[in-house]
């Protein structure tokens, strides 16, 4: 797929230059192809347009979150955005994925920038939960049935602060859940006292027409923990059809956005600008592309 940037998909971020201590994080879903069902997406296709996205010098990025990461492709994505980059990567994964293990979480940083260094899954934090257990056979405990969120702490090398960075991807087809993880992150964001940003594919339906989000959403932004870096313009950033009816390419839920970038504390005062990839041919979705777009934002620590 050759890239194509139309200008006003990237204006939000690109008019104004990378200085010397700014940096931009991308976040893309790049979908999975759960066990059992049909192709959805290339891996190996993805991993060339993710090589081009980081070698683009208005999508070149310092942190890149990523879900609905198959663990067979971690390791063709780590090489993907080290050609990219032209510069080693560090990395890290999450341990609870989608059903039977099918997809990750996953983090990764240049390593001329930032360096990991602590890294945990939230399970769960002030009697909140962000994930179930579902039973197995026999006594067996279970698994982890969805996404929790992989959170990572990295050190800028730029300024020697640290920051938080949390990759989500929050339930889709569980409200409830969904609603409690939001509720779980502006509790555990509240806590920390370095700055924090929550990237990835966070399943809020923000409807372009009305300007609302589901419950989910209201949770994240109730009592201003959290801001969302809001793209200007606002670009739908899913694809959605019906596999089950042959040719029918009418996307379900048009202009909505499922994928947010948002900071907390101090990162709050980092002047982020966020916008919306779109890249020619990456819509309508099909075995060759990820049924997300990728975001991006840049931000100016002080």
């Amino acid at each position: 797929m050759k890239i194509l940037l139309r200008v006003f998909a990237i204006t939000a971020c690109c008019t104004t230059p990378l200085f010397a201590e700014d940096f931009r994080i991308l976040a893309w879903n790049v979908e999975s192809n759960r066990p059992n069902s049909p192709a959805v997406s290339n891996n190996v296709v993805i991993g060339k347009q993710l090589t081009e996205l980081l070698s683009a010098a208005n999508t070149r990025s310092h942190l890149i979150a990523l879900s609905e990461v198959e663990p067979k492709s971690v390791f063709i994505l780590r090489d993907a955005a080290a050609k990219g980059l032209g510069n080693e990567v560090d990395f890290v994964t999450s341990a609870s994925g989608g059903f039977q293990d099918s997809d990750t979480l996953m983090l990764i940083v240049d390593k001329k920038r930032f360096r990991i260094e602590e890294t945990f899954e939230l399970h769960r934090f002030a009697g909140i939960a962000a994930n179930f257990c579902v039973a197995e056979t026999g006594n067996e405990i279970g698994t982890l049935r969805a996404r929790s969120p992989l959170a990572v702490k990295v050190v800028d090398l730029t300024t020697s602060k640290p920051c938080w960075i949390v990759v989500n991807h929050l339930a889709r087809g569980e409200a409830d859940l969904r609603t409690d993880q939001a509720k779980m992150l502006v509790k555990w964001a509240a806590t920390k006292s370095e700055p924090v940003i929550s990237a990835g594919d966070h399943n809020f339906d923000f409807d372009f027409k009305t300007q609302q989000g589901n419950d989910g959403y209201k949770a994240m932004i109730e009592g201003g923990v959290w801001s969302w870096l809001k793209p200007d313009p606002l670009i739908d950033s899913n694809w959605a059809d019906d596999r089950r009816v042959n040719d029918k390419r009418v996307d379900r839920y048009p202009d909505s956005i499922l994928d947010f970038i948002f900071v907390a504390n101090q990162a709050k005062e980092w002047n982020g600008r966020c916008s919306v990839i779109v890249r020619d041919g990456d819509f309508p979705d099909s075995n060759e592309t990820s049924d997300h777009r990728p975001i991006i934002a840049t931000l100016s620590p002080k």
